[in-house]
């Protein structure tokens, strides 16, 4: 059962259905006020219906909503003085730039002067100052999202929902709004939730993290642990850009198509129990050759090169077929013959070995997606 936070947001339950389908399911949860929720999950995990039933916009078939103290479940949108930003950052047409962030800010019923200020200090925090007078059609997308972030943290005082703020940007406006974002929602002190596909823009502002499989919360924590540990392989494939790959073992530790050194393998097995289990590691920890003690050895042949500055993505095929991404220090490394050349030298088509240490290893026991050992 989760443990409800006086000061903060705690779904317990929450179970949604739409047309017979089942969207969340038994989704419990505790944040801390103040805090900044990053949800990740595939398209359809979810992510958004769980922001429209915090909003109130959607009902939960089950399950209980609060925030602050209070019961949100039965009360209206209007009432729950949440702001949101929709994922098309929807804004009000016919009205100015200065219009948008007004309206949002009225709900607060402040005095005049003080919510005409509010809205000029948060235009110049997201350096939107010089569009005021603009209409919305005028606008880039970024400056749009700029726009619709604002409206958000201007009518949350307190909670605040992002849907896919970062979406369809370029890279500068997508590192310039996450930046904006966080700095808001420090300067506020908003608990915040934002839903994004993108691991790497999660990681760089999210406090927490919670990853929605099929409708299920498979993983709730902090971001930097359930980044560094997740607790399964699916959750690993969703926290991080490029995934982890992942080796089946026997319950003796061997592998159909590469080699556990020896000592490795022992430990293997014995924290594995004697259970048939899975070897995750990152693209990142592959190395090419052979590391004397503590590793796995796999022969794969390359398949292309994707050079990207300071390092090169090298993309394999193991010898049961499986693709393998080995992201490389554009250095030097030794190829199967003991000869040393550049990563985006290696010859297409030739074979090479690969290791991956035993520290950078992750021991899943159990079928896919298994359960983290240590």
């Amino acid at each position: 059962m989760t443990t409800r936070v006086p000061n903060g947001l705690s779904l317990q339950g929450v179970r949604f259905e739409r047309g017979g389908a089942l969207v969340l399911d038994d989704v419990s949860f505790s944040l801390g006020a103040g805090r900044l929720l990053a949800v990740l999950g595939l398209s359809g995990a979810g992510k958004s219906t769980l922001l429209s039933v915090i909003a109130g916009f959607e009902r939960p078939t089950r399950g209980a909503v609060h925030f602050a103290g209070r019961e949100l479940t039965d009360l209206a949108p209007l009432d729950r003085c949440i702001g949101m930003s929709f994922d098309d950052a929807a804004l009000h047409e016919h009205l100015t730039v200065r219009g948008n962030l007004d309206a949002a800010a009225l709900p607060r019923r402040e005095p005049t002067e003080r919510r005409r200020a509010r809205v000029r200090s948060l235009a110049e925090n997201l350096g939107i100052a010089p569009l005021l007078e603009r209409l919305p059609a005028t606008l880039s997308a970024g400056e749009r999202r700029r726009t619709a972030v604002g409206r958000a943290f201007i009518r949350g005082g307190s909670l605040v929902l992002l849907d896919e703020p970062f979406a369809n940007l370029d890279r500068g406006n997508r590192f310039a709004i996450r930046q904006a974002v966080r700095e808001l929602q420090r300067a506020t002190g908003a608990t915040t939730i934002v839903v994004t596909h993108d691991p790497t823009d999660a990681l760089a502002i999210a406090d927490d993290f919670l990853v929605l499989v099929g409708g299920q919360a498979r993983a709730f924590g902090p971001a930097v642990e359930i980044s560094a540990r997740p607790p399964d392989l699916e959750v690993a494939q969703l926290v991080d850009d490029l995934g982890m790959h992942a080796i089946e073992l026997d319950a003796l530790g061997r592998s159909a198509d590469c080699v556990v050194e020896e000592s490795f393998r022992a430990r293997i097995v014995e924290r594995a129990g004697g259970a048939p289990s899975m070897l995750g590691f990152r693209p990142w920890h592959v190395r090419i050759g052979a590391v004397p003690t503590g590793s796995v050895i796999i022969h794969a042949r390359v398949l292309a090169h994707e050079p990207a500055g300071v390092f090169t993505d090298v993309i394999l095929q193991r010898s049961a077929g499986r693709a393998l991404r080995a992201r490389l220090p554009n250095g030097t490394c030794a190829d199967i013959d003991g000869e040393h050349s550049a990563a985006q030298e290696l010859p297409i088509g030739s074979t090479v070995v690969l290791s991956v240490h035993e520290r950078d290893a992750h021991l899943f026991v159990g079928p896919w997606p298994g359960r983290r050992v240590g």
